[in-house]
C-alpha cells in the first residue's frame, strides 16, 4: 500500500502551525488536542519546514519554569518566543508514493521517529506540501493485526 492510499484509508488530522506563532499558542494546541503529540510547522506555501513535539515543548518548559507546577500551569506561563525559534527543522517525511512496508521495515524513517519520540509521519507531495500524517501507532496496530 502506498502512503497516499494509507492516508485516504486512515485519515488523521495533522496539527499545523506557522513559525511566526508564539510558543504559547503551540502549547495550547497540543493541550487542546490530547490525542496529538506532534505539531508540523508550515511555511507560507504550505510546505513542511519544521516539527515541534510535546516532548520537546515539555523539556523547554521544564528547563525554563519551576518543575513543581503542573504541565497546564507551566504552559499558561510560557513566554519562550516563537515556534520557529524552537522547532526542529529536520523533519523526516514520507513521499506520497512511498510504500508503507518501506517505512516499517526497510527505511530508517521509522526508527528515527521512534528515537526522536515523534509519533506522526508527515506525508508530503513533491513540493513538500503536507498531504496528511500517518500515526506510528496505527502502523504498528496494522502490522500486528495482519501478522506482517
Amino acid at each position: 500500500m502506498k502512503t497516499s492510499e494509507w492516508i485516504a484509508a486512515y485519515p488523521t488530522r495533522a496539527l499545523t502551525i506557522t513559525g511566526e506563532c508564539r510558543l504559547q499558542e503551540a502549547a495550547r494546541m497540543l493541550l487542546d488536542n490530547p490525542e496529538r503529540r506532534d505539531l508540523f510547522v508550515l511555511d507560507a506555501e504550505g510546505r513542511v519546514c519544521g516539527h515541534l513535539g510535546l516532548w520537546h515543548l515539555s523539556s523547554l518548559l521544564l528547563a525554563k519554569l519551576r518543575p513543581t507546577h503542573s504541565l497546564r500551569e507551566l504552559v499558561e506561563r510560557i513566554t519562550l518566543g516563537s515556534v520557529a525559534e524552537h522547532m526542529d527543522g529536520r523533519v523526516m517525511c514520507a513521499g506520497a508514493d512511498e510504500d508503507i512496508d518501506n517505512i516499517l521495515y526497510q527505511h530508517d524513517l521509522f526508527q528515527q521517529h521512534v528515537e526522536r519520540r515523534v509519533e506522526d509521519i508527515p506525508v508530503v507531495d513533491v513540493q513538500h506540501r503536507l498531504l496528511g500524517v500517518i500515526r506510528l501507532s496505527d502502523l504498528l496496530r496494522n502490522a500486528l493485526d495482519t501478522g506482517a
